[in-house]
C-alpha cells in the first residue's frame, strides 16, 4: 500500500445526500462495494500554517480513534460545538464540501461506519482514496495514514485486514488543504471481487 507515513500493524501497506430515517438493516455497499453510507462530523478548522500531513497525525479530538458516534451526537471542538450527521453518498465517493454546503480549506473531517459481519471474514482486501490526507482506525487500531496532499483517485491504497464476526467500527479521518475534500473505501475477496453482503450500520 503506497503510503508517506504507515502506521499499519497489519499487511496494509459527486455531491451528497443528507438522509433521514434510513432503516439500519437496509444498508449494504453498493454494487462495487463502497461504502455509502456514513455518520459525518466536520469541519474541524486546522491552523493554515501547519502541513495536512501534521494535521493528520495530531488527535483534533480526544482518542479519537474510540469514536462510537450515532447520529445527532454533539461534541465541542476547539470551542465550537458539532453534530454527528447521517450522510449517504450518492456515487462511489463521499465529498465534505458537497454535504456541508460550503468551501472549507484547512479543515479536517470524520467519517464514522459500522459493518456487520455475520462470521470472521480473514484476509479482505480494504481499498482506500482520500483527498487531501487519509487516516483510519479500525476497530480502535489506527492502521492507516498518508500524509500527502492529493487528489481523490479510487483505490489508491490497498492492504489485508480481517473482519470479525459481529460489528466492526471504521473511523476515517480525512485533511483538506485546499479545494476538494473527498474519500471512498471498500473491501473485496481475496479474488479481488467487491464484497457486496456486509450489513452497513450508523450507530454502535
Amino acid at each position: 500500500m503506497k503510503k508517506v507515513h504507515a502506521t499499519i500493524p497489519l499487511a496494509l501497506a459527486s455531491s451528497l445526500l443528507v438522509s433521514t430515517g434510513i432503516a439500519a438493516d437496509a444498508l449494504k455497499p453498493d454494487s462495487e462495494g463502497y461504502i455509502r453510507d456514513w455518520v459525518m462530523l466536520a469541519p474541524i478548522r486546522l491552523p493554515e500554517q501547519e502541513p495536512g500531513g501534521d494535521s493528520l497525525l495530531k488527535e483534533q479530538i480526544k482518542e479519537e480513534a474510540k469514536l462510537r458516534p450515532k447520529p445527532g451526537d454533539r461534541i465541542r471542538v476547539n470551542g465550537k460545538e458539532l453534530v454527528w450527521q447521517t450522510v449517504s453518498a450518492p456515487t462511489h465517493h463521499f465529498d465534505f464540501n458537497a454535504t456541508l454546503k460550503s468551501a472549507n480549506d484547512h479543515s479536517a473531517g470524520f467519517m464514522v461506519t459500522y459493518i456487520v459481519c455475520d462470521k470472521e471474514m480473514p484476509n479482505v482486501t480494504i481499498a482506500v482514496a482520500s483527498n487531501d490526507q487519509g487516516r483510519i482506525y479500525f476497530n480502535g487500531v489506527d492502521i492507516y495514514a498518508f500524509t500527502e496532499a492529493r487528489p481523490l483517485m479510487l483505490d489508491a491504497d490497498k492492504g489485508r485486514v480481517t473482519l470479525k464476526a459481529g460489528v466492526n467500527v471504521i473511523v476515517f479521518k480525512i485533511v483538506n488543504e485546499l479545494n476538494s475534500w473527498q474519500g471512498a473505501m471498500r473491501f473485496l475477496d481475496k479474488a479481488g471481487a467487491p464484497i457486496t453482503s456486509l450489513q452497513v450500520r450508523l450507530s454502535p
